[in-house]
């Protein structure tokens, strides 16, 4: 983040509706926000929880970027987690928000594998009410399908085959925009259309 130049900060991300500051937002803030003010903001919000996560990263968001830098170090060790998730949600937050900073700023960086893996398996098994926080529920959009990684030693599911780079298989699973041809096999063609 240190090497983001003021334009970059307003890029829009790969969350519909956010620019990287605001995805920076929520990444410093959400974790850390109090249970009773998480609680209070659903409830006012109509319990419609994307739409309170989305306001409140916006508003975070209107900070300065040196402010949301700032933030990011006094939380690094931080253990604290967010009502309703725990400590691997947070992770897979992170790591999947990593993504929606990096890619529309043309900014690659290997995918840490053990990363990778833990979020990968939990994105894939979420469905349900945690489910509701993507536009379709990542157990759906990954269901009857296998994927496997090109670029590292991990696999999920049965079914028609979905090969890719660990970041492209998560960002499907995430329910995130792919470049064409980062997935193949017999099975692309359908996750492609779920997403």
């Amino acid at each position: 983040l240190d090497t983001l130049s003021l334009a970059d900060w307003n890029v829009p991300s790969l969350c519909p509706a956010w620019r990287v500051r605001d995805v920076v937002a929520h990444i410093v803030y959400g974790p850390t926000e109090p249970p009773a003010a998480t609680l209070l903001a659903v409830m006012r919000g109509g319990f419609r929880i994307n739409r309170v996560v989305a306001e409140s990263a916006r508003r975070w968001g209107q900070q300065e970027p040196a402010a949301l830098v700032r933030r990011l170090r006094e939380i690094v060790d931080d253990r604290r987690e967010p009502l309703f998730v725990g400590a691997a949600h947070v992770l897979a937050d992170l790591v999947a928000h990593d993504l929606d900073i990096r890619r529309p700023l043309g900014r690659p960086r290997p995918m840490p594998p053990e990363a990778f893996r833990l979020t990968a398996d939990l994105m894939a098994g979420t469905g349900g009410p945690l489910g509701a926080v993507f536009a379709r529920s990542p157990r759906r959009t990954v269901q009857r399908l296998r994927l496997v990684a090109r670029d590292l030693e991990w696999n999920h599911g049965e079914g028609p085959e979905v090969y890719g780079t660990a970041e492209a298989l998560l960002l499907a699973i995430t329910g995130r925009p792919v470049e064409p041809g980062e997935l193949t096999g017999p099975g692309a063609s359908m996750i492609l259309a779920r997403i």
